[in-house]
This record gives C-alpha cells, sequence and structure tokens, in this order.
C-alpha cells in the first residue's frame, strides 16, 4: 500500500499486526483490527483485506456493506468478483447476486456464477419454504401495505429465488395501488437483472406502456443522467458540495420516477437544475416550462415523502 509509507507509528502497527492475524488465518481478530485501521485509511487495500477477513470468518452481511465501497474495483478481477457474488449468495440476496453476475463480461464465467446461484435457491426452497412463501405472498400484495412497510417487504423480496422476484416484480409493474417509487425501482431492478423480452409497466401518468429494458440503457448510463450530474457538478461541486450531495441523491430519485420516459419530460436539463437549486436554497424560480415544472413538482414532492415516511 503506497499510503502505508505516510501514516502513522500506530496505524503501522495495526496493519502489521493484521497482516500477522491473516497469516496465522485469525480471521476474526484480522477483521477487527482492520475494522479500525479502515476508520483511518479507507483504501481498497485495506478494504480487500478487511472484506477477505470478514469474509472467511463468515461475516458475510457486514463483508457485502463494506465491499459495497469500492464494487467496481472488485469488479476488476474474477477472483474478487467471485467473492462478492459469493457474498451476496451466502446473504441469500439472490436478486443482487445475478445483477452483479450480469456486470461480469465473459459468458462462460457468468453462466457458471449463475448456476451457482440457481443451485444456492434451490437449497434456499428446500430448507426454507414456509419462509419464503411468506415473502413471496407479502411481496405480490405489497400495495396492501403502508409505505414503510412496502419499502421493508420489497427488501425481503430481493432474498427470493430470481424466477419467483420477476413474477412479482412484472405484477407489481401495473399494480396501481404499488407506490410510484416501487414500481420504478422495480423496473430497475429488473433491468439490471437482464429480463428479456417486452415488460408492461404503469407510469406516473396512470398510463400502461410496454417496453423491451435490453433495448434503453440504465438510467445511471443515460446520457441525459450524465448531463444533468455534471451540470450540478458545475453548480455546487467546488461551493458547496453537501448541497451538491443531497441535490444529487434527490435528482436521482426524482429521474429514476420518470425513467424510462426522462427524455420527454426533461425537455431542458439545465432549466431542470437550476430549479433543484433555487428551490434548495428557497430562491424563486422561472425557468422552466409550464409542463416540465408540473413533473418537476410531482416527483419532487413523491421523492420527499418517501424521504419523509
Amino acid at each position: 500500500m503506497d499510503q502505508e509509507n505516510h501514516i502513522s507509528q500506530e496505524l503501522k502497527e495495526k496493519i502489521d499486526r493484521a497482516q500477522t492475524e491473516m497469516s496465522q488465518e485469525n480471521w476474526h481478530d484480522a477483521a477487527e483490527t482492520l475494522t479500525t485501521v479502515y476508520d483511518s485509511l479507507s483504501t481498497f487495500e485495506v478494504n480487500y483485506r478487511l472484506v477477505t477477513s470478514l469474509f472467511m470468518d463468515e461475516q458475510y452481511q457486514l463483508a457485502s456493506s463494506y465491499a459495497d465501497d469500492f464494487l467496481l474495483n472488485y469488479l476488476e478481477e474474477e477472483s474478487d468478483f467471485r467473492m462478492i457474488v459469493a457474498l451476496a449468495v451466502q446473504n441469500q440476496s439472490f436478486v443482487y447476486a445475478q445483477q452483479l453476475a450480469m456486470l461480469w463480461d465473459n459468458l462462460d464465467t457468468q453462466e457458471k456464477v449463475l448456476q451457482e446461484i440457481r443451485d444456492a435457491e434451490q437449497r434456499a426452497v428446500e430448507n426454507m419454504a414456509t419462509t419464503l412463501q411468506t415473502i413471496s405472498r407479502q411481496f405480490y400484495h405489497l400495495s396492501d401495505y403502508s409505505m414503510i412497510e412496502q419499502r421493508d417487504r420489497y427488501e425481503s423480496a430481493r432474498h427470493l429465488p430470481v424466477d419467483q422476484f420477476i413474477v412479482g416484480a412484472k405484477y407489481l409493474l401495473v399494480d396501481p395501488y404499488a407506490t410510484p417509487i416501487i414500481r420504478a425501482t422495480l423496473l430497475e431492478d429488473l433491468q439490471k437483472l437482464q429480463v428479456p423480452g417486452k415488460i408492461q409497466y404503469r407510469w406516473l401518468d396512470d398510463e400502461l406502456y410496454t417496453v423491451v429494458l435490453s433495448e434503453l440503457p440504465l438510467l445511471t448510463n443515460s446520457k441525459i443522467f450524465e448531463y444533468i450530474a455534471d451540470l450540478l457538478d458545475e453548480k455546487l461541486g467546488n461551493d458547496d458540495p453537501i448541497a451538491m450531495d443531497i441535490l444529487a441523491q434527490q435528482v436521482r430519485f426524482e429521474l429514476t420516477l420518470l425513467y424510462p420516459r426522462v427524455e420527454e419530460i426533461v425537455t431542458d436539463p439545465e432549466s431542470w437544475v437550476e430549479a433543484s437549486v433555487n428551490r434548495y436554497y428557497d430562491r424563486q424560480n422561472l425557468s422552466e416550462t409550464e409542463k416540465q415544472k408540473k413533473w418537476h413538482d410531482k416527483v419532487r414532492i413523491l421523492t420527499e415523502n418517501f424521504f419523509e415516511n
């Protein structure tokens, strides 16, 4: 680690101790030591050692949460990629495991990993049939619950076998009583799972539409999303990074709600960003067209209500 040459003696001693603990396969102590190191030195190298130690200590959920800090780094080497998929499988997060698998370019490796996920799903069905049936039933009837309960049951549903999740998601995408944010998130989930064929969904205007997700870029890979993110960074990145982070998250949710019809609604990205910034600072905004403002207000209110509940 290059940065290890510029750290305190105390931190270097902890790193050396962690290395000794790992070499002795004392994974629990190594994880504890590396956790304190990571608080001061949040590099991928420390993260990798910490995630590996937690994995070997069978602290799979904690390991997965740390791995998310450097997800793109774990997608560079096959062994690292296989480890984070294995973490998701151990946590029975089958939907996330497949979404990770679809990020890998080598089709032979991807096929093997997908089969490992299918095998793990089958074991879960055999050992947890009653639990999975309950989760599945609550997921399919998601709209019967409050917004907070919908969020909780949606998260639980990500532990279902992928085929069961897809069936429920397709049903909820046309359910007029499911919250728009849940429907939008499910659409994004299906896209990341690379579900083939036509998908029907209910959009914000309460009308039904059909789309082939494989023909569309992910929202975060779309030109308009990147352009809006750049505009926000230009306006706030240097002057008010806290506002930048808050508005970046807010805009991400707003555009998720509009997807896949973002470009039909956001016809003037500059005024969309300006309106968001002005509202954040309690300033008047007159730059948006009437149509764009109507939809902007709608998704802003939906987003604020989601975070307030």
